[in-house]
């Protein structure tokens, strides 16, 4: 798919399928977002991530609980370093 619209370009699918502009992001839309971008290529599970760091580091960085706002190299870092062993 055509990375047009500013937003991830791992998760497209998810960008289709989120809500509204009018709804208020919070740490578990930030978990779904975090488990749909980790489990979209098929390639991991969300068994292979420390999600609940992935999401705080996140969010730390964002200073939002939309993390689609993170550029895909920022969430990749954060994703690859917090992959378990």
């Amino acid at each position: 798919m055509n990375n047009t619209n500013g937003r991830f370009g791992l998760a497209d699918r998810a960008a289709t399928t989120t809500h509204p502009v009018t709804e208020r992001y919070s740490r578990e839309t930030a978990v779904a977002f975090v488990i749909d971008a980790v489990e979209s290529t098929g390639a991991a599970t969300r068994n292979d991530f420390d999600i609940d760091r992935i999401v705080s580091t996140a969010h730390e960085l964002a200073d939002d609980w939309d993390l689609q706002t993170l550029t895909p190299d920022t969430f990749w870092r954060i994703a690859s370093g917090c992959i378990r062993y």
